[in-house]
């Protein structure tokens, strides 16, 4: 089947992202108050890109199903929806994090 190996090159994508804001993550959880290893700009502009290609990378899975006459691929969905809940997270805990940095 020629569209199966099609969902496998795109969701490099969606794990590459992935990886990247799990690394984002676990800088911010166990950063110290002092060093700044990544800033606003950083997290905000990952969590933007990372957001916006996946979702246009969702797109295009869609058309490729569509025009192959194939269903519809779940587990990209997933890793969308999750990139999604990550960038959210990254910028709430970044946000909270300067926050109480603020406040010390």
């Amino acid at each position: 089947m020629e569209g199966l190996e099609i969902y496998d090159f795109l969701r490099l994508v969606f794990i590459t992202f992935m990886i990247s804001l799990i690394v984002i993550t676990i800088i911010l959880l166990v950063q110290k108050k002092r060093s700044n290893l990544v800033n606003g700009f950083t997290v905000s502009i990952t969590s933007i890109i990372s957001i916006i290609v996946s979702g246009i990378n969702l797109i295009i899975i869609g058309y490729i199903a569509d025009e192959l006459n194939l269903g519809g691929d779940v587990i990209s969905s997933y890793l969308f929806l999750i990139i999604l809940g990550l960038s959210i997270f990254n910028l709430f805990l970044y946000f909270k994090n300067k926050n109480s940095i603020i406040s010390d």
